[in-house]
């Protein structure tokens, strides 16, 4: 299904000022993705090497800092994944789910609709993008990833499709953990909120005036999510990624998963934890 997406900074429904040639895919959900990146993908060492023995006061003061492993892991990843399309800034995967792409951004939210992460044009295929006005160091307050559910009218239903499978409190509970992996480092990200809109939301925006603008925000998303984390706490100085899809039931309905990226003080004793959960386990 084709989903809708900013266009520019404007607080407005993203598919309303797309072509009206592109109005016609808005029912169309599920396509076929291929990413042959997945071949000979060096083992992810994150899970593994980055955690160090700290105490918990030591722990809060703390900064992320990529191992050597990791980094010759990630330098190895994105040599392989920019040889296929230069355009490539992450990588994203959720344990346990199927959510397994590569991330590009461009000048629009229009090209990647159709474009697949190798270059054809296939319209209902595409690829998973970023916001064209969010920073690729996920650094924004709210990055949007947005890509196509791969529902029943397909036999492959990878990329965003196991989105939807959030609705359910037990699957949300599940599989909480989401990371981003980019050139430079890792992100790490815990499921909080899941929210079923409709395409024309003003819950899409990249950028806030205040903080205060920022809170009012997630707590409008707390107060509408159909599911949420348990003890989920509202802190306007946390950043957000939010993954982005169509609903197979109603094309004109959008599944936002709200997820808190883990602040590097806090990354210590998360990996300790749950670095178990974290590893990555190719889908193909």
């Amino acid at each position: 299904m084709i989903m809708s997406y900013r266009q520019g900074r404007k607080k407005v429904p993203y598919l309303s000022y797309l072509l009206a040639g592109l109005l016609g895919l808005v029912l169309i959900c599920g396509f076929f993705f291929v990413n042959p990146s997945q071949k000979a993908v060096p083992t992810n060492p994150s899970s593994s090497t980055l955690v160090s023995s700290v105490s918990s006061e030591e722990s809060s003061q703390q900064s992320y800092e990529p191992t050597a492993a990791e980094k010759a892991y990630l330098a190895e990843r994105f040599a392989k994944l920019s040889a296929i399309n230069p355009e490539v800034i992450a990588y994203v995967y959720a344990p346990g789910t199927k959510i397994d792409e590569p991330v590009v951004q461009t000048g629009d939210n229009s090209t990647y609709l159709d474009k697949t992460f190798e270059g054809a044009y296939e319209p209902y295929m595409g690829a998973v993008f970023m916001d064209t006005t969010n920073k690729q160091d996920f650094s924004d307050s709210l990055t949007w990833l947005f890509g196509h559910a791969r529902g029943s009218l397909v036999p492959d239903s990878r990329m965003f499709n196991d989105l939807n499978f959030y609705d359910s409190q037990a699957y949300f509970d599940s599989n909480p953990y989401l990371v981003i992996e980019t050139a430079g480092r890792n992100y790490y990200y815990e499921a909080t909120y899941f929210i079923i809109v409709p395409e024309t939301t003003d819950l899409y925006r990249t950028s806030f005036e205040t903080t205060e603008d920022f809170r009012q925000q997630l707590e409008r998303v707390a107060g509408e999510a159909k599911v949420k984390k348990a003890d989920a706490k509202i802190d306007p100085s946390d950043k957000y990624l939010v993954l982005s899809t169509c609903r197979e039931e109603d094309g004109s309905l959008r599944a936002n998963l709200y997820l808190r990226q883990i602040p590097d003080n806090e990354l210590p004793q998360f990996l300790a934890k749950h670095a178990d959960k974290l590893a990555y386990e190719p889908t193909r």
